[in-house]
């Protein structure tokens, strides 16, 4: 009996000279005090709360490009929805630590991936302007991973075109039906890669087209019809009306309604402005294109001009460049450098 009280007597004693260092180490792991990241905030003003209920303390606030450090992740469930929260500490020279919705905190590795994208579309010409109709995902890539979440009406550039297929479930057939395939569907998802304002965090990404309301120039707007409609256009020159103002002359981008398949355009028409005239004449048309985005504002041989991209019948994109000489103020001379890509398989 004495033996057995010993050793418990032991074992008390090893748990009280243990239960400090362990106390210390819990309380450092439970309660989030170890960094596990960095970030960005993107939202103009974030309040640091003193917890993640709806009544706690405004600690202290952050502005937009201020960075962080991330220290845990919560998620709290209300009966609508799941809030998720950081738990962050300031890089100030008087940390401050507390809780912020995770939706206006940007890891950095996110706006690492997401600046690489900006810097490869910088030397691209923007190809169009719209703004999102609704709250949209900014993704990474076309139907990537989430970057962010954009507000409704935010204003971007576009730069680019993309599409993915998905498949989806097929729906159960009538009893009389005699389709009994168990395949799923494709649906084919159109994307924009686009430019954001400079004073975003985030400066580019890819978004779905469908979530994108294109803002057509007035002055060439007019010109939509017959079946077709502008799908892009790319500012590559100015002329001067007679008060002095500038007027951006166009390479427009327009598509036939009913066409089908990965085309972004089917025509190609250059819209210049003519003092002489106080409107927007085009000096060069082309209908029957199979055109992709995007336009490039150079060519090859180093003459003034610039490249589209046609589909081939082997469905590769093919180049082809322009030349665009201009006499005086009104007129203007465009001209194709290359030939035009091959519309015949090789061996037929």
């Amino acid at each position: 009996m004495h033996c057995c009280t010993s050793r418990l007597q032991r074992i008390a004693i090893s748990l009280l000279l243990f239960a400090p260092i362990i106390s210390a180490a819990g309380c450092g792991y439970l309660s989030g005090d170890t960094k596990v990241g960095e970030g960005i905030v993107i939202s103009p003003v974030l309040k640091i709360r003193s917890s993640t209920a709806t009544v706690a303390l405004d600690l202290a606030e952050l502005k937009r490009g201020d960075r962080v450090d991330i220290l845990d992740h919560s998620e709290v469930r209300t009966p609508t929805k799941i809030d998720e929260w950081y738990k962050i500490k300031t890089k100030t020279k008087d940390p401050v630590t507390g809780w912020v919705q995770a939706n206006y905190i940007i890891n950095q590795a996110t706006v690492d991936k997401v600046e690489s994208i900006y810097q490869k579309s910088k030397a691209l010409p923007n190809q169009g302007n719209g703004r999102l109709k609704v709250s949209t995902k900014l993704r990474i890539e076309p139907g990537g991973d989430v970057a962010t979440v954009l507000s409704r009406g935010m204003e971007v550039d576009i730069v680019g075109k993309a599409r993915t297929t998905v498949k989806t479930e097929k729906q159960p057939s009538s009893d009389d039906s005699d389709d009994d395939s168990d395949e799923p569907e494709e649906r084919t998802i159109l994307w924009y890669q686009v430019r954001l304002p400079d004073t975003e965090v985030l400066r580019a990404g890819w978004v779905g087209a469908q979530q994108v309301e294109l803002d057509v120039p007035e002055d060439i707007m007019y010109l939509e019809g017959e079946g077709r409609r502008f799908t892009g256009w790319v500012v590559f020159d100015q002329t001067k009306d007679s008060k002095g103002t500038l007027h951006p002359d166009y390479i427009g981008l327009m598509k036939s309604l009913n066409t089908e398949g990965p085309i972004d355009f089917t025509r190609l028409w250059i819209l210049i402005y003519a003092p002489d005239e106080g409107r927007y004449t085009g000096p060069y048309i082309k209908d029957g294109l199979r055109g992709v985005l995007p336009v490039t504002l150079n060519t090859t041989s180093g003459r003034k001009g610039f490249t589209i991209h046609e589909l081939g019948a082997d469905g590769k994109p093919y180049s082809v460049e322009y030349e665009t000489i201009r006499h005086d103020a009104s007129h203007w001379t465009i001209a194709p450098i290359t030939s035009e890509v091959p519309t015949k398989k090789k061996g037929k």
